[in-house]
Order: C-alpha cells, then sequence, then structure tokens
C-alpha cells in the first residue's frame, strides 16, 4: 500500500493553501515571471472562458436537478419518501448557510477543477446527518493510513482537523485508482495553459498598441539621451488605447514607418477557437453551451443537447447518486429499499413541445395517466385521474373478447378462408 498512499498524498500534500491563492490572484503573481508561464491551477484556469464556461454549464445544470429520495416495494413499485431525513439536506438545504442548489453547484466546481468534493458531515445526537459542508478542494490532503490502511482527510495540513472516511461525503471525479479523482486542470494543463497565453497575449496586444506599430528612422545616430526621452515619451503620450489614433510629432528628421499585424493575420482567432474546442473536448460540453455558434444549426443544436444529457450529465447523475447512496446511507436504509436518484425530466421543462408530445404518447398508449402528468408538472391530482387509456384496436394476447367482437372475428377468418379455397 505504500507507492499508493505515495500517489495520492502527493498529488494533494503540495497543493498551494486557498490563501496564498487568493493573495496571489489579488497581487498578480499567478503568472511565472521569471519564465512568462501562466500558472494554470484551479482558480487562475476560470480566468479562461472557456473554463469558466464549461464548469459553469456543468455546474448549474447539475444543481437544477432536483435528487429525489425513493423507497422500492416488494412488488417492485416505488414511492417518493422523507424517511431518512436527507432528502430536506439534498433537496433544500444542505448547510446553516448554503441551499441544496449552491452545495451540489459548488460541489460540481470542485470536482471539475481539484477532481474531489469532500463536506464534514455533522450529525445530532440520534446520530441522523444534518448537513453537509464542504470544503475547498485546495484546503484538503488525502491519505491512507499505513497502520490502519484508511483513508484520511486533512484540512489545511492540521492534525486536529484530520477525519476519517465515515466523518465526510467525499464524491471523486473521473479516477484512476477508483478512490481519489483526477484533477481535469492538472492534466489538461498544457491546453488551458495555452488558452490562457492567448488570452494575456491579447490583453498585451492591445494594452502596449500594437495595432498602431511601427519603425523609426533616424538620418544619422540616435544618442542614449535622446532615445530614453523618445521611450518615455512614446510610451506616456502615445501608447495603449486611449492615445489610439493621437498623431506622433517628430523631431531632427525622424520618421516613422508604420507596419500592421492584424489578429487574424498572426491566425491567432482561429487558434483561439481551437483551445476552445480542446477545452469543450475535456470537459464533454457542446460548443453551442460555450455561446460558439459558428457551424451550429437547429438541427445539430437539438441532437448535441440530447447528447449533452446522455453522455456528459447522465454519468454525473450516476456518480452523485452511488457515492449518496452508499456513504450516506447505512446498510439497513439500503437494504430496507432507499435510495436516491436525480430527476433529469425538468431539463426537458424549457422544450415544451417534446414535453407536450411526450406527454401524449405515454396518455396514449396508457404508461401515463393524467394524474402522472400532473405530477410531473407540480400541478395537484383531480378526480378520476389515475384511469390509464388502452387503445382500442390492440388487445393482450390471449385475451377472451365479447361475443360480439368474436363474431366479427370469426366473420373475417371465415371470408379469408374462403378467398383462399377460391
Amino acid at each position: 500500500m505504500g507507492l499508493f498512499a505515495n500517489t495520492i498524498r502527493n498529488k494533494f500534500v503540495n497543493q498551494i493553501s486557498f490563501d496564498q491563492i487568493i493573495r496571489d490572484f489579488l497581487a498578480g503573481n499567478d503568472i511565472d515571471t521569471s519564465t512568462g508561464d501562466i500558472n494554470a491551477s484551479g482558480n487562475n484556469a476560470l480566468k479562461f472562458t472557456a473554463v469558466f464556461s464549461c464548469c459553469r454549464v456543468l455546474a448549474e445544470t447539475f444543481a437544477t436537478l432536483p435528487l429525489m429520495e425513493y423507497r422500492k416495494k416488494k412488488d417492485g413499485d416505488r414511492e417518493k419518501t422523507n424517511d431518512t431525513g436527507l432528502y430536506d439536506i439534498l433537496h433544500n438545504v444542505a448547510n446553516d448557510e448554503m441551499s441544496a442548489f449552491h452545495f451540489k453547484e459548488m460541489g460540481m466546481y470542485q470536482i471539475n477543477l481539484g477532481g474531489n468534493l469532500v463536506a464534514k458531515i455533522k450529525k445530532n445526537r440520534g446520530g441522523d446527518i444534518k448537513s453537509l459542508y464542504p470544503f475547498e478542494w485546495q484546503r484538503v490532503e488525502i491519505g491512507r493510513d499505513r497502520e490502519t490502511e484508511n483513508l484520511f482527510y486533512k484540512i489545511d495540513g492540521r492534525e486536529d482537523k484530520k477525519f476519517i472516511r465515515k466523518e465526510v461525503f467525499h464524491l471523486p471525479g473521473p479516477s484512476l485508482n477508483g478512490v481519489v479523482g483526477m484533477s481535469p486542470i492538472e492534466y489538461a494543463s498544457q491546453a488551458i495553459r495555452l488558452g490562457l497565453t492567448y488570452e494575456n497575449f491579447g490583453v498585451k496586444f492591445f494594452k502596449n498598441g500594437a495595432l498602431p506599430s511601427g519603425m523609426f528612422k533616424h538620418p544619422s545616430f540616435l544618442g542614449d539621451e535622446a532615445f530614453k526621452r523618445l521611450k518615455e515619451e512614446l510610451k506616456e503620450n502615445w501608447g495603449g488605447l486611449r492615445n489610439a489614433g493621437v498623431p506622433l510629432i517628430l523631431e531632427d528628421g525622424m520618421e516613422f514607418s508604420p507596419f500592421t499585424m492584424k489578429l487574424a493575420d498572426a491566425e491567432l482567432l482561429s487558434s483561439k477557437k481551437f483551445q476552445i474546442e480542446d477545452v469543450c473536448r475535456i470537459y464533454r460540453v457542446p460548443l453551442h453551451l460555450v455561446q460558439n455558434l459558428d457551424r451550429a444549426t437547429n438541427n445539430n443544436i437539438e441532437h448535441q443537447s440530447l447528447e449533452f444529457l446522455m453522455y456528459t450529465m447522465l454519468p454525473w447523475c450516476k456518480r452523485w447518486e452511488d457515492c449518496i447512496n452508499t456513504q450516506l446511507l447505512t446498510k439497513q436504509q439500503r437494504e430496507a429499499g432507499y435510495y436516491f436518484e436525480a430527476n433529469m425530466s425538468v431539463l426537458l421543462r424549457g422544450d415544451t413541445k417534446s414535453m407536450a408530445e411526450a406527454f401524449a404518447i405515454g396518455r396514449q398508449w396508457g404508461w401515463l395517466s393524467v394524474n402522472d402528468i400532473r405530477r410531473m408538472l407540480n400541478m395537484n391530482p383531480i378526480p378520476n385521474g389515475d384511469i390509464y387509456l388502452q387503445p382500442m384496436n390492440m388487445i393482450e394476447a390471449g385475451t377472451v373478447v365479447d361475443d360480439q367482437t368474436k363474431a366479427i372475428v370469426d366473420e373475417v377468418h371465415r371470408l379469408i378462408e374462403q378467398a383462399r379455397i377460391k
């Protein structure tokens, strides 16, 4: 277990503290001045709009999904319950300071930046869970005790804030070992760093007034003092966007030969678009959801949205469901048939036409009643609304029909047989 423990420990123990990240951000020290490289850490990566947009889409989409508590009956049916007390935490209020929406939203940000969501489980005197308090992923060190071989979670490197597995709710993202999630920012740091470099270059490009840049020509020799004075005047009076278009005043026969380098000519725009696609590929988010509509049409947007639900959000829902069911529910509760499931049908609320067509099909073919549909729309049931319809032209195989129907069927068979003999 030594190698495994070291792998986990080395992954998190060297993380910069959350306070240090904030200080570096405010001081502008998130760029390595010695090499000019951009630090692609989690919080800094959010400055790249593609990363921010992808994380926001995933976080807000999942946070809108209600996590419902069910109990499976012996006959195979199920019913909505709130017997475990977890429904209020996961559907309404996660803790005294955070709604369930914000808890799920923050959790998705933590996973998509740091690879893991870790939340402290607080219980009442009776041993029931009463709240979940999440930690920022930068503050958490995940390791494995060498003696007990159990996972531990150390907050801010402090021994007095060291928790064991049953004291926290740990939801890992995609993982190579099944225990600790991988940070997408870490594994895709090159692509994200390149995107941040483009952003930083664009800022400096305009900040330095690169559009009207050119070359100065002097008929003879420009002394050090004159060169220094010219450089200072250019920076103060003609550099930057605020001085764009201001005419230059030159002395001593000096000439200015402008030359322009358009961003499109340098293929910067196309390169930036490629980096956006690269980030969307990492998070499996369709381009139209981050407002990249270059090749979008009504048809392919509809199919991409369905694929987003099937191949992106469904795995996320399953990941949350399994962790909730295995970590927050007791073994006795699971054996009693209790489980949580995310209701993805709410994502169809914005598509009224598709939702109405789905309800109409379900009603027509008998697997939805009026009250079933009204419950999905958060409407009260109506009298006689639990009746299920059955198409008149379809009957169950082997069903005994009435005499009139039987006579009609026999007559049809007689006519078919008569036609066959002729």
